[in-house]
């Protein structure tokens, strides 16, 4: 699901890092978690930069005024000091290091909104570029959120890939062909994919 320069959009220099540290650090941000007694499928996170890049969850159940997304996942340069996350040992094994991957559990069974941002990082002119991708996890499944994004900033794209285990521990990795792609920069974009 590839978005282009009109899911970019220009930052002020001096409000990027204030809003990533006030991401980062707060307390006001939900974090997504599957619901008590709800399926899961597990998802690995992969984003192509080393820029800060959000993945969020977006429920468009309140539309036209969805409620505020639910944070999935985060990394990059300042999220990194925020110590090493959980492996779900899900199967095969990420093309992106360490820092650019997360395993998260999601629920299974029905649509979710998945909304991917990031920024370029200064000397370049700060942007911010979002991308958005839907599917409909099976319990049990295992998934790849793939983003990627220029060093600009001014394009990304996001797909969905479904992962069948090996016998070996490696993966087979197929298009996810329940997904659909949304535009991502405000909340209230998901209303318009329904």
């Amino acid at each position: 699901m590839r978005h282009d320069r009109s899911s970019a959009v220009l930052l002020r220099p001096a409000v990027l890092p204030i809003f990533a540290t006030a991401v980062a650090l707060s307390g006001c941000v939900a974090q997504y978690r599957v619901p008590a007694g709800a399926p899961a499928a597990n998802v690995r996170l992969l984003t192509s930069t080393d820029e800060n890049t959000s993945f969020t969850v977006v429920d468009p159940a309140r539309c036209p005024v969805p409620a505020r997304p639910q944070v999935l996942a985060g990394m990059g340069k300042q999220l990194s000091a925020m110590g090493r996350e959980r492996s779900l040992d899900m199967a095969g094994r990420s093309p992106e290091p360490p820092a650019r991957t997360r395993e998260r559990m999601v629920e299974a069974g029905r649509r979710i909104y998945v909304a991917v941002t990031s920024a370029a990082a200064p000397p370049l002119p700060e942007m911010r570029c979002a991308a958005g991708v839907s599917f409909v996890p099976v319990a049990g499944g295992q998934y790849e959120i793939r983003y990627q994004r220029d060093e600009t900033a001014s394009q990304c794209s996001a797909q969905v890939m479904r992962m069948q285990p090996q016998a070996d521990g490696g993966a087979r990795l197929m298009a996810e062909p329940t997904q659909q792609g949304f535009r991502a920069l405000r909340k209230d974009y998901v209303c318009q994919a329904l």
